[in-house]
C-alpha cells in the first residue's frame, strides 16, 4: 500500500545500492554556524543609513531657515544680515545711507571763493541690487550641502559689504568749467604808454599774474568722495604763472639812454620835411627783439602828403627832389641807435659825405628802398621822441632814445684811411646849355673832390670816460670826384 504523503511532498525513492560505509567508521557531526556575513554588512549598512539621515536632517534644520533670507556671515557695514529677506536688507540699506546722501557735499574753495556741489547735483544713488546681490548669492548654488558648506566658510570668514554708489560728473564738470574761466588765465606783463609833448608822457599799467589750474586731480577727488559717500572740502591750487614785465622793473627802464641835437640849416623846405616826418616818428614804440624801419614808420616822401621838393646832399651835389632833407632825421636816427646801444640792421652810406654830420655817421634813406633799421635787443620796450625848433633863428632836430639804462655811454669815432684824388678832368656835354652852350666852348665846372676809405668805430666808455671797449661798426668808400669840363652842343653860325 502505499505509504500517507504530504501534499506535494515525493518521499526519496529506494535503489538497489547499499550504503558505503564512510571510512573512519564513524558519522560525522554537522556543525552549526552563527549570523553570516550578509548579516553584518546590512547591520553597517542600516548604521550608515541612520548617520546619513540624521545628518540630512542637522543640515536641513541649519539651512531650511536660511531658504528665502541672507546666511549667517553675511553683513552690510556693521549690521549682521543673518535671517534678513531681501526687502528688509534693501530698507535698512535705505535707512543707513539716507542721512549720508542727504548731507553729502563736495565742496570746492579758491581764496574767498567756494563752488557746492550737492548728492542732487550728482545724482548721487545707492545701487541695492549691486551692494546686496552678492551677499545673496552666497549659498543659493549646488543644493543643501553647498549652502551648509557655504555657511561654514562665513562663519570663518564673514563677508561685509559697503553701499555700492552710481552718481553722474556731468554736472562736476560743468562746475570745473566754469571754475576754470574764473580762475586760469594767462599773465599780462605790465605796459606803458608813451605820449611825448604831454605833462607826464609815460603812462603806466601795472602787471597781471595768470594761473594755471590742473582739473584733473580735482575731479578725482569729487569722484572719490562720491563713491564713498563722504563730503569733501577740496582746496583748488592753481599755479601761478609769473608775467615777463614786472611794474616796477619797467618804471627803472624808463631812462633816457641816448639824445641827438643837429641843427637843420639851408632851405625852409628841408626844415619842412624834416619836421614831418619827425611827427612820424614822435613816440614810436620798439618792443623787445622788435625792429624799427625809418621807411614804414615815415611812410612815402610824397607832395600829396605835404612833402616839398628840397636838396638831397646825401646823393651828390646839385640833386634835388620831393622829401630832400629827410636824411638829415635818419642820419641823426642812425647816430641816435649807435650812442644808445643799440644793432643798426640796415643802413645806406651817401654818395658823398655830408655837411650835417661826421664821415661815415650818416645814413641815406629812400622811399624807393633804401631803409634804415635797427633792433631792439633789451628786455623792454624802446621810445623814441623827435621834434623841430626854433631858437633864435635857427631850426634844430632833437631826437631822445629811451628804455632801459645803459651800463656805460658810447661814443662815435669817424677815421679816414685813405684818401684818393684824380685830377684828370671829364669831359661832359652840356645838352642842357647850363655851362656850355656852343661845341667849341670848353667850361670848367667844378674842382677836383677827394675820395675817402672811412671806418667808425663804437668806443664804450665808462662813467669817467676811459675806454672799456671798441667795435668796429662800418667801413665806407666815397669815390673820388674829377673835375669836370663842360662842352656845348651847338655849333657856331
Amino acid at each position: 500500500m502505499p505509504s500517507m504523503t504530504k501534499a506535494g511532498y515525493v518521499p526519496p525513492q529506494m535503489t538497489d545500492k547499499k550504503p558505503t560505509k564512510k571510512q573512519g567508521g564513524k558519522k560525522k557531526r554537522r556543525k552549526r554556524s552563527g549570523p553570516g556575513a550578509a548579516a553584518f554588512f546590512s547591520l553597517v549598512i542600516f548604521l550608515l543609513a541612520c548617520l546619513v539621515g540624521a545628518g540630512t536632517i542637522y543640515v536641513y534644520a541649519q539651512t531650511a531657515p536660511y531658504a528665502d533670507a541672507f546666511l549667517p556671515g553675511t553683513m552690510l557695514l556693521g549690521y549682521p544680515l543673518e535671517g534678513a529677506t531681501m526687502e528688509e536688507a534693501q530698507a535698512l540699506l535705505e535707512q543707513i545711507t539716507r542721512e549720508d546722501i542727504n548731507d553729502f557735499t563736495a565742496e570746492l574753495r579758491w581764496g574767498n571763493q567756494s563752488y557746492i556741489l550737492s548728492a542732487q547735483d550728482l545724482a548721487l544713488t545707492v545701487d541695492a541690487h549691486a551692494t546686496l546681490d552678492p551677499l545673496w548669492q552666497r549659498g543659493r548654488e549646488g543644493g543643501m550641502l553647498a549652502c551648509f558648506a557655504e555657511m561654514l566658510r562665513l562663519k570663518q570668514a564673514p563677508m561685509i559689504a559697503q553701499p555700492i554708489v552710481t552718481f553722474d560728473m556731468t554736472a562736476a564738470d560743468e562746475l570745473l568749467g566754469l571754475i576754470h574761466q574764473d580762475i586760469a588765465c594767462e599773465p599780462a606783463d605790465a605796459k606803458v604808454a608813451f605820449m611825448p609833448g604831454s605833462a607826464e608822457p609815460f603812462s603806466f599799467t601795472g602787471e597781471t599774474i595768470g594761473y594755471s589750474l590742473n582739473l584733473t586731480d580735482v575731479r578725482a577727488q569729487i569722484e572719490r568722495a562720491a563713491g564713498e559717500v563722504t563730503s569733501a572740502v577740496i582746496a583748488l591750487e592753481p599755479e601761478a604763472i609769473m608775467p615777463g614785465v614786472m611794474l616796477d622793473d619797467l618804471k627803472e627802464a624808463i631812462v633816457l639812454r641816448s639824445r641827438i641835437v643837429v641843427e637843420i640849416d639851408g632851405e625852409k623846405a628841408a626844415y619842412s620835411n624834416v619836421t614831418l616826418a619827425a611827427k612820424a616818428i614822435n613816440g614810436a614804440a620798439i618792443a623787445p627783439s622788435g625792429v624799427f624801419s625809418f621807411n614804414e614808420t615815415v611812410g612815402e616822401r610824397s607832395a600829396a602828403r605835404g612833402y616839398l621838393s628840397a636838396q638831397e646832399p646825401a646823393y651828390g651835389e646839385g640833386i634835388s627832389g620831393v622829401g630832400g632833407g629827410v636824411c638829415r632825421l635818419s642820419s641823426a636816427l642812425y647816430r641816435l641807435a649807435l650812442l644808445g646801444g643799440i644793432p643798426v640792421t640796415q643802413r645806406s652810406a651817401a654818395v658823398r659825405p655830408v655837411d650835417y654830420c661826421e664821415i661815415g655817421q650818416e645814413a641815406a634813406v629812400s622811399d624807393q628802398g633804401i631803409d634804415l633799421a635797427f633792433e631792439n635787443p633789451t628786455a623792454y620796450p624802446l621810445f623814441i621822441s623827435a621834434r623841430t625848433y626854433m631858437s633864435g633863428n635857427k631850426a634844430y632836430l632833437e631826437l631822445q632814445l629811451i628804455g632801459e639804462p645803459l651800463d656805460g655811454r658810447y661814443s662815435l669815432i669817424s677815421a679816414i684811411t685813405q684818401e684818393t684824388l684824380v685830377e684828370e678832368p671829364v669831359y661832359v656835354r652840356d645838352h642842357e646849355g647850363k655851362y656850355a652852350r656852343y661845341d667849341d666852348e670848353r667850361v670848367e665846372a667844378g674842382e677836383a673832390k677827394p675820395g675817402y676809405s672811412v671806418v667808425v668805430d663804437r668806443v664804450k666808455l665808462d662813467a669817467e670816460g676811459n675806454e672799456l671797449s671798441r667795435e668796429n661798426i662800418s667801413f665806407d668808400e666815397y669815390a673820388p670826384v674829377p673835375p669836370a669840363i663842360y662842352i656845348g652842343t651847338q655849333k657856331r653860325e
